[in-house]
């Protein structure tokens, strides 16, 4: 019952998120294990944790934004409402070096601080909430904020949401060895069918629906051409989009053609495919 599922693990702190990942893959057993989206050692929050098959997926499971709340500590004590001008002139787009500690490379990179709102001040500390791009650095953008403030530092930072997934999803490392647990000894799989989710809940990409008769077809690996599609919404050229057939989700491929274009073409490929996820029932 694990291949090919999603678990939301509600990240402590203290464990890197491959250790999270790599426990999540020692508790059930399987053979493998991937999550999306890095959490420092030190932030905890949503971590989704795909098993099995659904690895494969990952890379359409990390959303484009997150939502962090978090506490900055400034050098300086502020006013309300200095703070939340500081705010103000760090929401919307701008420019952030990755910090030497990361991974990446250490080059400029345009992000957007979709919002970034004061919840409460005390003292030097400010308790906050931001939504922003995937790969921000929060921890740079607190030190940036310093540089106009006299100086500041994150001090805590938790993650509760990564796309439309939310913290509410998530779920404890204790949580899941005690459903395992319930599984293994008591047979009963009520706990993890809450907890594990199919891959394709969580991509939230526009559908298209591909007629029965090229299943087949495309399950070898055959681009998807005019004639297999049935039902297609409004997705430009460039764009991606989720595959199904009937219920059954099956792949995603990106557009080669505006959708438009089907109504005036019947023939030519429409969608290259880009991953193959073969449904259980096939």
């Amino acid at each position: 019952m694990f291949d090919n599922r999603v678990i939301i693990i509600n990240k402590p702190p203290g464990l890197t998120s491959h250790e999270t990942t790599t426990y999540v893959k020692k508790i059930t057993g399987v053979q493998r294990s991937g999550h999306a989206g890095t959490l420092d050692p030190d932030v905890s929050g949503v971590l989704p944790v795909a098993l099995g098959r659904a690895t494969k997926l990952l890379q359409y499971i990390a959303a484009k934004d997150k939502t962090y709340v978090g506490i900055v500590k400034f050098k300086e004590r502020m006013g309300k409402e200095q703070v939340e001008a500081l705010f103000k002139k760090f929401t919307g787009e701008l420019v952030q070096t990755p910090p030497k500690i990361s991974a990446v490379r250490k080059v400029p990179r345009k992000r957007t601080i979709h919002y970034l709102r004061l919840i409460e001040l005390d003292g030097r500390l400010a308790l906050f909430e931001t939504k922003v791009d995937a790969g921000t650095y929060i921890r740079t953008l607190c030190e940036d904020m310093g540089k106009l403030a006299g100086g500041a530092r994150m001090v805590e930072l938790r993650r509760i949401a990564v796309g439309k997934i939310t913290e509410k999803e998530a779920s404890t490392m204790q949580e899941l060895i005690d459903a395992v647990w319930l599984q293994k000894n008591r047979n009963d799989e009520s706990g993890l069918k809450k907890m594990l989710k199919a891959p394709e809940e969580f991509i939230d990409l526009p559908r298209t629906y591909i007629k029965e008769s090229a299943l087949g077809s495309i399950m070898s690996g055959a681009q998807i051409m005019a004639p297999a599609i049935e039902k297609i919404g409004d997705i430009k050229k460039g764009q991606k989009t989720a595959l199904y057939c009937q219920k059954m989700f099956i792949g995603v491929g990106e557009m080669v053609m505006d959708a438009e274009e089907l109504q005036r073409r019947s023939r030519g490929m429409f969608i290259k495919l880009e991953r193959v996820h073969r449904p259980e029932q096939v």
